[in-house]
């Protein structure tokens, strides 16, 4: 609330007289309007200037990364050299290993049979070991990893083995970015990675060659690290996703302190989208509000607990966007859910508990399924609530700051003072004032009314809607130690308890309902003059 102190005004000096005389002065000036409950945010106008709550709420958003995770993995691949005893000269060929110099490998990706990935992120690391007596040039090519349709390849210079130690070549590679194949050789395979070597001897080695035994070998390590996938396509598997059991924060009630709300309608559209090209069936065991501040817990009844619902796969497009998703939504409203029930019980935390099962029929697309980065499968709420409604004893609290430095240190002359509220009403809400004064401490030192003291609504027309202001004036005496007490306050707390006018009719609130607040002071001293 904002908030106006203005200073006590000064006196005439007369030598060695006093008096007593009466000062007035404002305290503070405040307007209360419909954001003083609910946050603009969440407040949307209607045609005809009602206010309507809106408010969304993401319950899951199954990713990529929820869907496949790449484990870091270690292959080591030993490339025996000829047989016997050979020598080889300068620059001459070697060929190790399997026909052709190419192996495959398999990677175990639990349960994931990968086709195509796409990776964001990605570091192999490599080492090579060299047991020849002569640095060897090797050529490594995995043909089925490309950036830009070009193979990733390092040639690279190994050192010879010295003393019986292999020679050794360590290397980071970024594979950002790259595109990698993993159907295999014959494009009918999973999870499989092609690589082939070339290795060549020195061709500054001795002119006298090089003399290569059968125990002589290559050993290429590669370690694949933190592989992120940007997509994929393949079968991802049936793993479920258990969502909560969860609760999370529900903000729009948050200023409401107790009382009770009665909605004419509520309405809550539970959605599903899916951007990822995987059937999935969603099973929703429970939704329920809670009320921290009364221990009162609704859990939702409606058509989509407990059972299965079914969502069809998103449709690649190989375009922008890559995706087109599939869409899944119910409305729950007041005939086929306790939706109301939940949302009067004025929660402050929302519980969730959801099960997702990817595939539920099994490989059905045969490893066509795919997956997009910034694409997933979200399930959600958007609740509309028409402020249509019934308040009871609803309370809200809210603070202002005051100042009485120049009061304070003339306060041994300070004999009365007695407080003037000033309300005017534009809300159909009656309103119960309570004050409360608070120290420098922080804590509250007094109320500043016995009672709590009413502020009468505005006047209805035929319509139920507020015409006007209605004014009321409250005298509020400040005895002996409340004085002491206001004088010394950093801060009045405002309690204010509604109640709609017209029960037990529904009332709509709308964007121009406000009420003003202007508090004043009348201070009685004893001036001295010396």
């Amino acid at each position: 609330m904002a908030c106006t102190v203005l200073l006590l005004a000064g006196s005439c000096r007369k030598s060695g007289a006093s008096w007593d005389t009466d000062i007035s002065s404002p305290i503070f000036k405040t307007t209360f309007g419909i954001d003083k409950l609910i946050a603009d945010s969440l407040l949307s106008k209607n045609t005809d200037s009602s206010l309507t709550l809106v408010y969304s709420k993401s319950l899951t958003n199954y990713a990529l990364d929820s869907l496949i995770h790449i484990p870091d993995t270690s292959v080591s691949n030993v490339y025996h050299l000829p047989g016997g005893s050979l020598t080889f000269a300068p620059g001459a060929a070697i060929t190790p290993g399997p026909p052709n110099n190419i192996t495959t490998t398999t990677y175990p990706l639990h349960g994931v049979g990968l086709k195509t990935a796409f990776l964001r992120t990605g570091i192999m690391h490599v080492t090579i070991k060299n047991k020849v007596h002569s640095k060897i040039k090797l050529n490594y090519q995995i043909p089925s990893a490309s950036l830009n349709g070009i193979p990733f390849t390092i040639t690279v210079m190994v050192p010879g083995s010295v003393g019986g130690v292999p020679g050794s070549y360590v290397a980071d590679y970024n594979l950002q970015a790259y595109t990698i194949d993993l159907s295999g050789p014959a494009h009918n395979s999973i999870n499989t990675v092609v690589t082939e070597i070339n290795a060549n001897i020195d061709p500054n080695a001795p002119p006298s060659g090089v003399l290569v035994t059968s125990a002589d070998s290559l050993i290429i390590n590669s370690s694949f690290i933190n592989l992120v996938p940007g997509y994929a396509k393949g079968y991802f598997g049936q793993t479920v996703q258990h969502v909560g059991p969860s609760e999370s924060a529900f903000g729009v009630f948050s200023k409401f302190t107790s009382g009770s709300l009665l909605l004419q309608s509520v309405q809550l559209n539970f959605y599903i989208e899916n951007g990822i090209g995987v059937d999935a069936r969603l099973i929703i065991p429970d939704i329920y509000s809670k009320n921290s501040r009364t221990g009162n817990t609704v859990h939702l009844t409606a058509p989509i607990i407990n059972s299965p619902i079914n969502i069809n796969r998103a449709i690649e497009t190989f375009s922008n966007p890559p995706a087109i998703t599939s869409n899944y939504s119910m409305m729950l409203n007041n005939g086929n859910s306790n939706i109301k029930a939940l949302i009067e019980n004025l929660p402050d935390k929302i519980g969730y508990q959801m099960n997702i099962y990817p595939d539920p029929n099994g490989n059905v697309s045969g490893y066509n399924d795919f997956v997009y980065y910034g694409y997933g499968l979200q399930a959600g709420l958007d609740l509309q609530v028409p402020l249509n409604l019934v308040a009871t004893n609803l309370a809200l609290a809210d603070t202002v700051s005051v100042n009485f430095d120049k009061v304070s240190s003339n306060l041994q002359q300070l004999h009365q003072c007695s407080l003037t509220l000033y309300a005017s009403n534009g809300f159909p809400l009656t309103a119960a004032i309570q004050m409360y004064m608070v120290d420098q401490n922080n804590r509250i030192s007094d109320s500043l009314m016995g009672p709590a003291h009413q502020i009468a609504a505005a006047p209805l027309d035929v319509n139920l809607r507020a015409i006007g202001k209605q004014e009321t004036v409250l005298t509020i005496p400040v005895p002996g130690q409340k004085i002491t007490n206001l004088i010394h306050a950093q801060k009045i707390i405002i309690t204010a308890r509604f109640n709609t006018s017209a029960n037990p009719n529904y009332l709509k609130i709308y964007d121009n309902y406000q009420m003003d607040f202007q508090l004043t002071g009348d201070f009685n001293y004893t001036i001295k003059v010396h």
